[in-house]
């Protein structure tokens, strides 16, 4: 078991802050005008003065097409753009991780990664602006208040019933404390989060084009963060971690390869049996990192106390796991975020397209996985006001809005804070964290990215690296089989049409036909 050390509180997280904070006095500083922004030692920043302008890069940047260019380097590129216009357009073919802060004159701009994975927090106090990864770490010099939000929130049947709860982008539990939601940036002048993307219509494209656009800048992705970092792939059974593995073909011998074995996984789960023979047929070797072992009571202690809302019960379990046995010196690289492009919200799988979305109630009732939402006023809220920003097609350029919220709500929010708190072990790279890969899947019709066939997928690894294949991809025993057919059925009749809201749903759940749902 490795050592517990200091180091491991707040790890890879910052804060940028009009007063000192002693806590962090050993962190990474750099200043700002009357303002000090700390930097936890594990995390990259770099910072290019040009002029009036001032531009501070934490975290990581990449840019696949340009796979040489170091973060500081791209750094140096975005502080030559006046705009802030130019600057946000410079990020569209970008991937990493990072929290982008551009002064320019008097004015402070805050930008991050497309998926929002290197989270902003920010609020003002005494006319100065104070940000930072999580609300804790502002609470160290300023006095933030839990208020009502925070009592809705833990009140409530859905945090109860839900291992994996999580807020909608944008909001936190604090009084005036905001959380930066995904292609909006934060402008120190108004006080307010403005979108920036979409800002033009996706153009439309032919499966055969699309595939070669995707499986080229997927593999370009791959090596040039392999040019940066020591790559450790999360792989499975499933599709996602087989994309990219097919990606890493030219340079699968630098990387280290594991599967987490959590929750109910036995080894001779799917999710486990599948990586180990197909990467045993491939002559790599499998690494199995056991996230099931009785948890270091100081390693628990640290993690509870590291961020605001805390899994400890679900993902502490599996950091505590990674903390033991997770390779040193790599980054964590997973599939998350494709799912953009996997029509994952739809649920009306025989129409296999985007359905017609009215209103408010529709966006809840597709969004299975937070049922409960809507009976929290201060998330019912929040969602509504993101439905009326959004919901017009002027607003968003066509994007089909389950596509933005799912992106926004879900990798925006979710993700952001699963990661946050599995900082304390590594960091990670996520190749679908770019809007140009995820514009290119977004321009195939939906019907040939919808299950069960996933066929743009599937043909994406073909084109990749076809002996991957040799696998099966997410088989089902026939007992489950049976059952998500029969699942899925009920979805489909229930909320497909959004005839039927969550609370009659949820009823039903908690009937004698909740067996189908579990």
């Amino acid at each position: 078991m490795r050592e517990i050390t200091e180091n491991l509180k707040f790890r890879r997280q910052y804060l940028f802050s009009a007063k000192k904070c002693a806590e962090l006095e050993n962190w990474h500083k750099e200043t700002l005008d009357n303002y000090i922004l700390y930097v936890h030692k594990d995390c990259e920043v770099s910072k290019v003065e040009n002029l009036n302008n001032i531009s501070i890069l934490i975290g990581y940047i990449i840019d696949p097409k340009f796979p040489q260019k170091k973060s500081s380097d791209i750094l140096t590129d975005i502080s030559t753009l006046s705009e802030i216009n130019q600057i946000t357009e410079f990020l569209y073919g970008l991937v990493g991780r990072y929290v982008l802060l551009i002064k320019k004159q008097n004015r402070l701009f805050f930008l991050n990664d497309p998926f929002g994975l290197k989270t902003i927090y920010y609020t003002r106090y005494e006319d100065e602006i104070y940000a930072a990864s999580q609300p804790l770490l502002i609470k160290l010099v300023i006095p933030i208040k839990k208020g009502s939000k925070y009592q809705q929130y833990y009140d409530s049947a859905y945090v109860e019933k839900v291992k994996e709860h999580y807020l909608p982008a944008g909001t936190s539990l604090y009084n005036e404390v905001y959380h930066l939601t995904p292609n909006h940036y934060f402008d120190s002048l108004s006080f307010r989060q403005i979108r920036y993307f979409p800002n033009k219509p996706i153009k439309k494209k032919e499966q055969e084009e699309a595939l070669q656009e995707f499986t080229s800048l997927l593999k370009k992705t791959m090596i040039a963060a392999n040019n940066r970092f020591r790559l450790a792939l999360a792989i499975t059974g499933g599709l996602d971690s087989r994309m990219i593995l097919g990606a890493c073909k030219e340079i699968v011998g630098d990387i280290y390869f594991y599967t987490l074995q959590f929750r109910n996984l036995t080894k001779n789960s799917n999710d486990i049996i599948i990586p180990k023979k197909l990467l045993s047929h491939l002559g790599l070797q499998h690494n199995i990192i056991n996230c099931r072992k009785p948890v270091n009571k100081d390693f628990e202690e640290i993690y509870i106390n590291n961020t605001d809302i805390h899994h400890f019960n679900d993902w502490g379990l599996m950091a505590s796991g990674e903390h033991d046995e997770f390779p040193p010196g790599h980054i964590a690289v997973k599939g998350n975020g494709v799912e953009i492009g996997r029509c994952i919200f739809y649920r009306n799988y025989q129409l296999r397209k985007h359905p017609e979305i009215s209103s408010c109630e529709q966006i809840f009732s597709f969004n299975d996985v937070a049922y409960g939402w809507e009976n929290i006023p201060f998330i019912r809220k929040r969602v509504s006001d993101w439905f009326d920003e959004i919901k017009n097609n002027k607003d968003n350029f066509g994007y089909g809005l389950l596509d933005l919220f799912y992106w926004e709500h879900r990798i925006g929010s979710w993700l952001a804070q699963n990661q946050l708190e599995r900082d304390i072990v590594h960091d990670v790279f996520l190749p679908f964290n770019n809007r140009e890969l995820i514009d290119v899947m977004l321009s195939v019709n939906p019907e040939y990215r919808f299950l069960p066939d996933f066929l743009f997928y599937k043909k994406s690894i073909q084109i990749l690296w076809k002996e991957l294949l040799i696998q099966p991809i997410n088989p089902l025993q026939q007992k489950n089989n049976v059952k998500n057919i029969i699942k899925n059925k009920m979805k489909r009749l229930l909320i497909g049409t959004g005839v039927i809201n969550n609370t009659t749903l949820n009823r039903l759940k908690s009937s004698w036909i909740g067996k189908f749902f579990q």
